[in-house]
C-alpha cells in the first residue's frame, strides 16, 4: 500500500456482508467518516479489522459504501475492559451519530485517539467523556458557549446559571438545571471536576446531546446500567 495514498482510520463498526465480508464504519482523519466493504474479512485468512486499533488504510470506488483494499495497523491496539470498553463504544456512536459521512473535521480524528489513549491509561473516565463530548461538537460547529453568559458578562465561577442551547448561559438564583459557573469554566478549560461538578456535567452534556441527536437513542448507553 503506498504511504501517499493512506488514510489514517479507526474502525467505530462492523457488520456481516454476505457470507464472508464485513461493512466496516471507519473515521479518518483525512476523509472523516467512512463506510468500507471488507471483502473475505470472516475467512480463515481474511484481514481483520476491529475497534481501538489505529490502521493505515486504502481505499476505492465511488458513492457512500467504498471498497477497502489495503489494511496495516499503524500502533498497538488499545484494550479497553469493562466499563472503559462501554465509554469506548459510546464515543463511536457519537461519532456514528453525530458526524457526516466523507466530511472531515480538522482536529477531530485527533481527539478521538487521545481519548481513546487516556482511557487506555487509566485516566480519569468522566473528564475524558466530557472533555471529547465539548471538543466533538465544538469541531462540528455546535459548541457551547462557555466564556459569557446571554449579557454577554463573563462566566463567574461562584454563580449558578441555566443554559439554553440556542443561547447560553442565563445567571439565575436557583433551579432544577442550574450549573455553577465553576462547571462551565472547567468544561471550556479541561480543568478538574468536584464531585458537584462532576454530576452537573454530565447531566448538561447529555442534555445537550439529546437535543443534537434528535432524541436519538444511545444504544452504548444501556450498557452502564
Amino acid at each position: 500500500m503506498a504511504a501517499s495514498n493512506a488514510l489514517n482510520a479507526y474502525v467505530l463498526h462492523t457488520r456481516r456482508y454476505g457470507d464472508s465480508s464485513l461493512i466496516a464504519d471507519l473515521y479518518s482523519r483525512e476523509q472523516g467518516r467512512l463506510a468500507a466493504v471488507a471483502k473475505g474479512a470472516l475467512k480463515a485468512k481474511g484481514e481483520r479489522v476491529q475497534p481501538f486499533q489505529a490502521y493505515a488504510i486504502a481505499v476505492s470506488g465511488r458513492g457512500e459504501v467504498l471498497t477497502l483494499t489495503g489494511v496495516e495497523a499503524s500502533d498497538s491496539p488499545l484494550t479497553l475492559q469493562g466499563r472503559k470498553l462501554f465509554c469506548g463504544l459510546y464515543l463511536n456512536e457519537l461519532l456514528l451519530k453525530l458526524t457526516a459521512r466523507q466530511d472531515p473535521c480538522d482536529g477531530l480524528f485527533d481527539d478521538y485517539a487521545a481519548a481513546l489513549g487516556s482511557l487506555h491509561k487509566d485516566a480519569a473516565i468522566e473528564p475524558t467523556l466530557r472533555r471529547f463530548e465539548v471538543r466533538l461538537l465544538r469541531h462540528l460547529g455546535l459548541g457551547l458557549i462557555l466564556d459569557r453568559d446571554v449579557n454577554g458578562q463573563s462566566i463567574v465561577s461562584d454563580r449558578r446559571y441555566t443554559y439554553d442551547i440556542h443561547h447560553g448561559a442565563a445567571p439565575v438564583s436557583t433551579g432544577d438545571n442550574a450549573v455553577s459557573g465553576a462547571t462551565l469554566l472547567a468544561l471550556r478549560d479541561d480543568l478538574v471536576f468536584d464531585d458537584s461538578g462532576l454530576r452537573e456535567s454530565r447531566q448538561l452534556m447529555r442534555r445537550v446531546l439529546h437535543h443534537h441527536l434528535d432524541g436519538r437513542p444511545l444504544r452504548s448507553r444501556e450498557l452502564f446500567r
